[in-house]
């Protein structure tokens, strides 16, 4: 099912929210940290949060950053993945290992996600 543009817009700032305020900092600070303008930074952040705006890849790659969570966090298709995300970029590499290990035992998954880069076939 297809959403509503402005739905995803909504849950994208939702979830800048969240880890804003886990990261315990407010819409100025954040906006002042990824190099935004100190009397702009809250009105952009909140315009942000509220899916008025949406930022561009080079500004969403400041914010993790300056957040500490992933890009992909904010571009999950559910809160679900989301949180899986997070927490996976959060554990240690010990504990990563052992959710791919325990991954590759049941039945069913594919071994790997198709992401390693394969030579295009010519057309014949």
């Amino acid at each position: 099912m297809k959403r509503d543009t402005s739905e995803l817009d909504q849950q994208w700032g939702a979830r800048l929210k969240r880890a804003r305020l886990a990261a315990a900092l407010s819409q100025r600070k954040l906006g002042v940290g990824i190099g935004l303008d100190e009397t702009a930074a809250n009105a952009r952040i909140n315009r942000y949060e509220t899916g008025v705006h949406r930022p561009d890849l080079l500004t969403v790659r400041n914010i993790a950053r300056e957040l500490g969570v992933p890009v992909a966090y904010f571009y999950a298709e559910s809160d679900e993945l989301a949180d899986l995300i997070y927490r996976h970029e959060r554990a240690s590499a010990s504990v990563r290992k052992s959710i791919k290990k325990l991954l590759a035992e049941v039945p069913g998954l594919p071994e790997e996600a198709p992401l390693k880069h394969s030579p295009s076939k010519p057309r014949e």
